[in-house]
């Protein structure tokens, strides 16, 4: 026998949104936090070496854990828009000031998420300019990668939607495409430096759980399709992609960074993300 209050957990007072997504389209949201992974490697392998690897294990494990569960509440919330913070604000209505806090601690994520790009993407077209004598001062295209989102947003879910799809997916596809080749060349190429390094550096407690806070902020996003449940046409398929989002974190979080750890070694790279380039490889990113 159910108890009263479950009962109510799938209901709202509040008019649904619009069912404008098509499966596809809410499936654009799912791929974003993997990008993500190309702001944060350089810095995280700059600071700990080949330990960085044992940051990136735990942290893909629990966000894989945490995808098949909001799949789960996804699939009993199916009029729910928000994703995670609004399953957790549902799931803790008994506790109102602890859902407060962890709907807010997702909504910094997400305000976080918009400056990192913006400062990625800076650097990124920075370099290309300057690479062709264009010099560009650094505020202007700090105000207009911020304003970008906003634009796009204004104009809608669908119009948001499309250009995911637009720029996502070619991304992801570059991006899967160097973790295949780099693992690929690190083990059977004849002048790969070999697929395991030949010594480990030492890591403290401390810089493990800095690192690993830093890396959830990737991890812990790969759910974003479930944001817009409530927006697609087919809720149920929008919520099976958190389980091909899932299981796109190892080749991409691990695989990547493993590449990253064999052969992005050159120690002037420092955390410079546009300049990641791996010596005597003929692989770049």
């Amino acid at each position: 026998m159910s108890h009263p209050a479950d009962a109510t957990l799938g209901q709202s007072s509040y008019p649904r949104l619009t069912r404008s997504l098509s499966a596809v389209e809410s499936w654009g949201f799912g791929l974003t936090a993997h990008i993500s992974w190309t702001a944060l490697v350089p810095a995280i392998h700059a600071a700990l070496g080949s330990q960085a690897i044992f940051v990136w294990i735990p942290a893909v494990i629990f966000g894989m854990l945490l995808n098949y569960q909001v799949k789960r509440l996804g699939m009993h919330f199916l009029n729910v828009a928000g994703g995670t913070p609004n399953y957790a604000t549902k799931l803790l209505q008994n506790y109102p000031g602890l859902a407060r806090y962890a709907a807010i601690g997702y909504l910094l994520n997400w305000v976080s998420y918009l400056a990192v790009n913006t400062i990625v993407l800076r650097d990124l077209i920075k370099v290309n300019l300057e690479a062709l004598g264009i010099a560009c001062p650094d505020i202007f295209l700090d105000i207009g990668f911020t304003l970008l989102p906003f634009i796009v947003a204004f104009s809608g879910t669908r119009a948001l939607s499309i250009l995911h799809l637009f720029f996502v997916i070619p991304a992801f596809g570059l991006l899967i495409t160097f973790c295949v080749q780099g693992l690929g060349w690190l083990a059977f190429s004849p002048v790969s430096p070999g697929f395991f390094p030949s010594n480990w550096s030492s890591l403290g407690f401390v810089d493990w759980a800095k690192w690993f806070f830093f890396v959830t902020y990737a991890t812990y996003s790969c759910e974003t399709a479930s944001s817009f449940v409530a927006d697609s046409r087919h809720p149920t398929q929008t919520l099976r992609f958190l389980d091909v989002a899932a299981w796109m974190m190892p080749p991409i979080f691990l695989g990547g960074s493993w590449v990253v750890m064999r052969l992005a070694t050159d120690p002037n790279l420092q955390d410079n993300r546009p300049l990641a380039k791996v010596p005597k490889s003929g692989m770049s990113f």
